[in-house]
Order: C-alpha cells, then structure tokens, then sequence
C-alpha cells in the first residue's frame, strides 16, 4: 500500500523546484517521474529506509517499476529484499554484491535459490563463503557429490572425502582426529 511522506523545506524544492515545491510525496509522483528512484530519493534527496517504505511498502513496486536496482539492496535491510525472488539474479550478479552468508539468511535466501539462480560447484568459488556458512544456507551431500578433490581443495582447502563428511554432519567442525579442520570453513 502507498503512503504519504512529510517533506521538508530543502527536499520540496530539490523534488519539485522554486516553482510549486510540495511539502508532501506519494507514490504517484514517484511512479510519474522517471528521475526518482531509490538512488535519489535516498542519496540526493535525503529520504531514510523507513520513509521510502512508508512511501511504498511493496517492494515488488519499486523493483517492477525500475526504482530499484540489485545494489541498492544493501542499504536497505528493512526491506529483506530477496536477490533471487525479488530480482530474478542470476548467481555471477549475486557474486559481484559480494553478500555474507549471514545477510543471504537474513533476507530468506536459501542454497536452494541460489541454485535456482544459476549456481554449480565451479562458481562456489565466486561467493567465497566458508564450508559452515554454504552448510548454513543448505548445501548438501547430493550437490557436492560429483564434485572432484581438486574443486574441494580449492573451495574449502580440504580433501572431497572431508567434505562430505562434514555436510553428513552438518558442521565443518567434526569430532574425529583429523576432522574438517584447515581451509577458510574452518574456525578455530
């Protein structure tokens, strides 16, 4: 649903110029001016996250009409905007906004989506996510199956044998001499 925003005095007249600069915005205006997308409304103008939610609490609005890009994702967390289901990205543009594992979860993206957007075992790599954070997001066993030691080495710095083992146990910490220890999944 769309909302009215309260305006002051400088982002009237940086909106609608000295002529009639309106103390208010809606929706409306937003969608009838091509020039305002979240990049101006936000960086130029000065709107905060929760103004332009309130201006427009469906997302789906501001990506369908092109106010807002892929990028501009990480400047608003309010939103939860999904990379792969509000987007539609594929898996090399999702690796260009370099996103932690943690904020992939936080906006509901699972292995699965990023599957869906494109994702094999040789573009892993383009992610540089540990072996507990792709068990996090959901990797499993049947993916990394016809995986070969070398991509295993390179991925996680542990031999493909290791790393299954560490996805049958859900962790890239497991309780044996030897374990999952080593590569950038490991922790400590």
């Amino acid at each position: 649903m769309a909302g009215v925003i309260d305006l002051t005095a400088g982002q009237a007249i940086a909106i609608f110029g000295w002529q009639k600069p309106l103390r208010v915005l809606n929706w409306k205006i937003v969608f009838d001016r091509d020039d305002l997308t979240f990049k101006k409304l936000f960086y130029e103008i000065g709107l905060t996250e929760r103004q332009l939610l309130k201006l427009q609490s469906d997302k789906g609005m501001w990506v369908t009409y092109k106010r807002l890009e892929l990028t501009d994702i990480l400047v608003l967390p309010l939103w939860k905007l999904h990379v792969t289901k509000d987007f539609h990205a594929h898996i090399t543009n999702i690796a260009m906004l370099n996103l932690s594992h943690e904020f992939l979860q936080y906006t509901g993206v699972t292995f699965e989506d990023l599957v869906e957007a494109g994702l094999t075992v040789n573009l892993m790599m383009l992610l540089k996510l540990s072996l507990n954070a792709w068990i996090q997001l959901g990797l499993t066993v049947d993916f990394m199956r016809d995986m070969q030691d070398t991509q295993s080495m390179a991925l996680f710095g542990i031999p493909k044998n290791l790393t299954l083992l560490c996805l049958k146990n859900g962790s890239d910490r497991v309780a044996y001499s030897g374990g999952c220890a080593g590569g950038p999944g490991w922790t400590g």
